[in-house]
């Protein structure tokens, strides 16, 4: 009602359905952003500085519950390829649910926590759930198979990205260390660096934006971000291509 968008919603196996006329939205709970909505988020935060064509094929880690994924799979078209990661098991049964109700078929869905070294994660099991971390502590959290990038990218037989998007948390850094020599196949990045979250009093190992600039500078890459933006999580947004 605060949007004026007309939205039937049903709960089904666990996940709250939203239906509206531009799409479907699952959600671990009622309310939250529109489709219309999602889409907008979607192309100012995360295609600022490039916008993906058909044919293209993305790897989109840290999706969530697919805000990203419809916008995505409809601007790659049917030749195109969109590979969806979450490692949060409640995010990816609505991840795996969106793709299947809006008939996402050039979509996959991957069950992974994207890591800088093979082996079993933890990630945090807090209920707002959007900003759930990889973490080194077994309390309040649950554990996941974690994954370099670069094995994903080869067990999925991938010999190109386009636009690689990540939205982790604070791992980025990490992971993108752990790929060096995958990067020469990946032409456009976009990484949110979580450096706001420590600016509020959060961990200092969340300020991953220095070192991530830095990274991909080194890497070849033409970098650009947002500072004059007043939203405090736009800044730390790094935009990186060929």
């Amino acid at each position: 009602m605060k949007r004026r968008e007309r939205c039937t919603v049903r709960y089904s196996a666990g996940e709250w359905v939203h239906r509206y006329r531009t799409g479907t939205v699952v959600q671990p709970h009622v309310g939250g952003a529109s489709a219309s909505l999602q889409d907008r988020d979607t192309r100012d935060a995360f295609l600022h500085a490039y916008r993906p064509e058909p044919g293209d094929t993305i790897i989109d880690l840290g999706a969530g519950v697919g805000s990203e994924a419809r916008l995505l799979s409809s601007l790659v078209g049917r030749s195109g390829r969109v590979i969806s990661v979450e490692a949060h098991p409640r995010m990816f049964d609505c991840l795996r649910r969106t793709i299947e109700l809006n008939q996402l078929d050039n979509v996959t869905a991957v069950h992974r926590a994207i890591t800088g070294v093979r082996g079993m994660a933890f990630i945090e099991d807090e209920p707002a759930y959007g900003g759930n971390g990889i973490t080194t502590s077994t309390d309040n959290s649950l554990s996941v198979v974690g994954e370099p990038l670069g094995d994903l990218v080869d067990r999925l037989g991938i010999d190109r990205i386009d636009l690689l998007k990540m939205n982790i948390e604070g791992a980025e850094l990490a992971v993108l260390e752990s790929a060096r020599e995958l990067l020469p196949r990946v032409d456009n990045l976009v990484v949110s660096c979580h450096d706001f979250k420590a600016d509020r009093g959060g961990a200092d190992w969340q300020r991953t934006y220095g070192g991530v600039r830095a990274l991909l500078v080194d890497a070849g890459y033409t970098v650009l971000n947002r500072p004059d933006d007043r939203r405090p999580w736009i800044p730390f947004y790094v935009y990186a291509s060929r």
